[in-house]
């Protein structure tokens, strides 16, 4: 049965194979910075001279911002406008008359605006060429186990929802995947994808960083490890990982965590090395700039509708930033709209990033899954799950105040409520639901 599903992996996977090989040659020529500029504006002049030519809401923004047909330097994309969700969505019917369309990857809703992006083959192809370059550098080759901790499963309800779960469990089996869902994280549920990812032995194992939490917890409470399991890397994706919970996830498999940066409308766009940063940025598909610390990105591969310095709303951090371009990320902040903004002590608003109030609560070891609302009064209800007995809602509340405090953020005791949940807040793909605002409909 292995040698039928490394077979037949072989055969669907021919071209790819032989794109990642020169891709694979592309990075290892460990060009410099100027040489990597030259083949971004190369790439960029091509695919964007397509792009106004034959993709009508890229003719209507060429024409609409005044914008060159080619640029002379990659910087020149700094002065190109903005690309937000908004601007997408409000010309829906622009963007939905792009050629050669297949399907759609819709992202926001429960996180942000709501947003249809075109998609195709070329999308696929170029989101596993680079997927598999980052997993390479880390001693991962296509075909090795892989085990999931994963959401999408809303995407199988409804009309034909059986049949799209046969072909994945199908692509899964091709893929050498097994797969546990992210949505349940019982004790339960927990004690049993422990159990699935003993049984699976696999090379590598990727899930977000909040399920990573949950499970690890779990097992430290077990007093269980898995150092003996043969893990090369635990991957983080789709979240924002603290370093103190991938330390923590590293003491239970005994093997590095890595960061795996990407997002729905663009592929897997960067990998780190071994470690958690810094992700290194697949240059020769993307360029990226930071604007305020936002990562903005454009495509440069061939795509069913090209990103053209487009706001991911994702905060990060780079030492390098040479021609206004950055080739790896030191840090990833989380997104945009993970700030809070507070009514401090003496009335005034005051921004504050939810990974602050992730740092001071996760010191209390009995806490698990955090959430913060934004209730309509500009206070701050933190709901979260937890492991035994937990400390008082006052002491809780005291000892948020002062690690704020710490921090100048001095807030109202009167502001800030915690609420138990059983089950953790989750979003519709099966992240952590970091935020909620409340509305004052009254």
């Amino acid at each position: 049965m292995l040698r039928i599903r490394k077979s037949l992996a072989s055969i669907l996977l021919r071209s790819r194979s032989v794109h990642l090989s020169h891709l694979s040659d592309l990075y290892d020529r460990k060009l410099d910075s100027d040489e990597i500029a030259i083949i971004q504006k190369n790439h960029f002049n091509k695919h964007w001279a397509y792009a106004w030519e034959n993709i009508p809401f890229y003719s209507d923004w060429r024409s609409r911002h005044k914008l060159p047909a080619k640029i002379d330097t990659i910087s020149d994309l700094c002065a190109f406008p903005i690309l937000t969700k908004s601007d997408l969505s409000n010309k829906r019917d622009l963007v939905q008359k792009t050629p050669y369309i297949e399907r759609y990857t819709r992202t926001g809703g429960t996180s942000g605006i709501a947003t249809a992006f075109p998609m195709n083959k070329l999308d696929a192809r170029s989101s596993w060429s680079n997927t598999h370059l980052g997993r390479r550098w880390n001693g991962i080759e296509p075909g090795d186990k892989l085990f999931m901790i994963w959401g999408h499963s809303h995407l199988f309800a409804g009309p034909g929802g059986k049949l799209q779960q046969t072909k994945r469990k199908f692509k899964d089996w091709a893929a050498n995947i097994d797969r546990a869902s992210a949505y349940n994280l019982s004790s339960v549920e927990l004690e049993s994808i422990a159990s699935d990812i003993l049984r699976s032995k696999p090379a590598y194992l990727i899930a977000y960083g909040s399920c990573l939490g949950q499970l690890c917890n779990y097992l430290i409470d077990q007093n269980r490890d898995f150092r003996d399991l043969g893990v090369k890397r635990i991957v983080n994706t789709s979240e924002t990982i603290l370093s103190e919970d991938a330390d923590l996830v590293e003491s239970v498999f005994h093997c590095p965590v890595i960061n795996e940066y990407g997002m729905a409308e663009a592929g897997v766009i960067g990998y780190s090395k071994g470690k958690l940063y810094p992700v290194n940025i697949f240059w020769s598909d993307f360029a990226i700039r930071l604007f305020d610390r936002r990562i903005i990105l454009t495509t440069l591969g061939e795509r069913c509708f090209p990103l053209i310095n487009y706001d991911t709303e994702d905060l990060g951090t780079s030492k390098n930033t040479k021609s206004g371009m950055v080739v790896r990320l030191d840090s990833l902040l989380g997104k945009a709209r993970d700030i809070f903004l507070v009514k401090d002590i003496d009335g005034n608003s005051q921004s504050v990033s939810v990974i602050l109030f992730d740092h001071i609560l996760k010191q209390i070891p009995q806490l698990r899954s955090l959430h913060y609302i934004l209730t309509a009064s500009l206070g701050i209800r933190v709901e979260y799950t937890a492991e035994g007995e937990v400390p008082t809602e006052s002491t809780l509340r005291n000892y948020f105040l002062i690690g704020l405090s710490k921090e100048g953020v001095k807030l109202k005791p009167t502001n800030i409520e915690f609420h138990r949940l059983k089950n953790p807040l989750q979003t519709k793909a099966g992240k952590r639901l970091t935020m909620k605002i409340e509305i004052d409909e009254t």
